[in-house]
């Protein structure tokens, strides 16, 4: 049997953004995935933040074990789909994590600490070997599987949100033996359990290999944004594509599969924006090319935009155009931009075979020589693409 290609999305609401569970609000969130619902969306993907979580070693907060059950219950009455992120996630700089594991002594240059949205003095403990922080690690993901394995409205479980930009890895082996660990209490029960990697990991290392995580995922999920396509010297939505086909050669045969996700803000006076009817159109050439690009998963990384007052608040306050990725406005208008993602959320498209660019990838030889390596390859693809013949059409032919 053909599975499906998955179109999903994240949610987060516009007036808390990444702090909803701080003040979560049970009407703004039945309110919003009824609106998702309708735009023809039936997977949505939210972030459960480890510190409103787990705030202490003695296990998780069962106000918010109360609080998830009702998101759950909420979605499936609207059909959709949640995928719960647990773990290390990246907002820009900054990492939400429990007080008592940042190391006061032990600052991390270009990263911040959040606790329950204050920042912490300090750095945050090696996620990937400290054994207070793999312990903790453990703690709620059984917790996470007692809990909630097989609900009905539980589509899967995303193990982190590029952790290598806030935490990365000290050694290759770390975040493998990582994976292992916080996501087999998951996958015992049967549970589907994937993981979303930056496109950083790919064009620059940071510890990170590919194809020793994906035997142990069901799905591996690339987040890229326009400020990392143009180092590529590639057209829209060329270098998506690329950026797809060159993330299943590094995955490998280990039988995971890969999806993009599309963080695409409207311009605004940074480097990181795009204009919304151009962000459109790339998204509708990648969907017309999706078969091509062997894609099994497509998301967008936001639902709405975010209220100008967390302009003030960390992490915007240094990356502001994280408040402008979503498909609509603050008042509910859509933008442009949502009307190619709601046709292929309708769709009910199969996904493709993979289709992993280059055919044979000396991996270790593309990861000694980044970034020279990644550009060399990306001008071959182009190349490769140019040389195909052009397919007419019918009434050409």
């Amino acid at each position: 049997m053909t599975a499906a290609l998955t179109v999903c999305l994240d949610y987060q609401p516009a007036t808390t953004g990444p702090f909803l569970w701080q003040a979560f609000d049970t009407a703004t969130v039945t309110s919003d995935l009824a609106a998702i619902a309708r735009a023809g969306f039936r997977e949505v993907r939210v972030g459960l933040a480890w510190d409103s979580f787990m705030p202490d070693a003695r296990g998780v907060d069962p106000r918010r074990m109360g609080e998830l059950d009702t998101l759950l219950r909420v979605a499936g009455t609207h059909g959709i789909g949640i995928v719960p992120v647990l773990f290390v996630q990246a907002h820009g700089d900054c990492v939400f994590l429990p007080s008592r594991v940042v190391m006061r002594n032990a600052p991390r240059r270009g990263v911040r600490v959040l606790s329950e949205g204050m920042p912490e003095p300090g750095g945050p403990r090696d996620a990937w070997t400290d054994p207070l922080m793999l312990e903790l690690a453990d703690r709620w993901a059984r917790a996470m599987a007692a809990g909630f394995a097989n609900h009905p409205a539980l589509a899967a479980w995303d193990l982190g949100d590029d952790p290598a930009r806030v935490l990365r890895p000290r050694h290759i082996p770390d975040l493998a033996a990582w994976v292992a660990l916080a996501g087999a209490p998951l996958r015992q029960r049967g549970d589907r359990v994937q993981m979303t990697l930056g496109a950083d990991d790919l064009l620059r290392g940071r510890g990170v290999r590919l194809g020793s995580l994906s035997g142990l995922l069901d799905r591996v999920d690339i987040t890229v944004r326009p400020a990392q396509l143009r180092r590529l010297h590639l057209p829209e939505p060329e270098a998506l594509l690329f950026v797809a086909q060159l993330a299943q050669a590094l995955a490998g045969d280990q039988g995971g599969q890969i999806g993009l996700a599309l963080a695409m803000p409207s311009a605004g006076d940074d480097e990181e924006g795009m204009d919304e009817l151009a962000a459109a159109a790339t998204v509708d050439q990648l969907v017309e090319r999706h078969t091509e690009a062997g894609l099994s998963a497509l998301r967008a990384t936001a639902w709405c935009d975010l209220h100008p007052r967390l302009h003030e608040r960390a992490p915007y306050d240094r990356h502001d155009w994280r408040r402008r990725c979503g498909l609509v406005r603050l008042d509910g208008a859509e933008k442009p931009v949502l009307g190619p993602w709601s046709r292929l959320a309708r769709a009910d498209l199969a996904a493709p075979p993979p289709n992993p660019w280059p055919p044979r990838l000396d991996v270790e030889a593309f990861y000694a020589n980044l970034p020279d390596s990644v550009l060399d390859l990306a001008a071959a693809w182009h190349r490769e693409q140019e040389d195909r013949p052009a397919i007419l059409d019918r009434s050409e032919a």
